[in-house]
């Protein structure tokens, strides 16, 4: 199951809620950036430890129209 709710990407139309929480972590003196995304109808948050991971994991969810600008 995807994030919405069924198989597949979003169609035309529809639309998802997702809470993102994003904060930076120490790894010694260097700033890390993390983010937490708790998708609809998932119980689990998913941890991303970059903005590229999070980007291509809510392209993967919104199916190839977002790719497209």
């Amino acid at each position: 199951m995807t994030m919405h709710g069924h198989a597949g990407p979003l169609l035309q139309g529809e639309h998802a809620l997702y809470l993102l929480r994003v904060w930076y972590e120490y790894d010694g003196d260097r700033p890390v950036w993390r983010a937490s995304l708790k998708p609809p109808h998932e119980e689990q948050r998913r941890f991303f430890s970059s903005p590229a991971t999070l980007l291509r994991y809510l392209e993967g969810c919104l199916g190839p129209e977002a790719s497209r600008g």
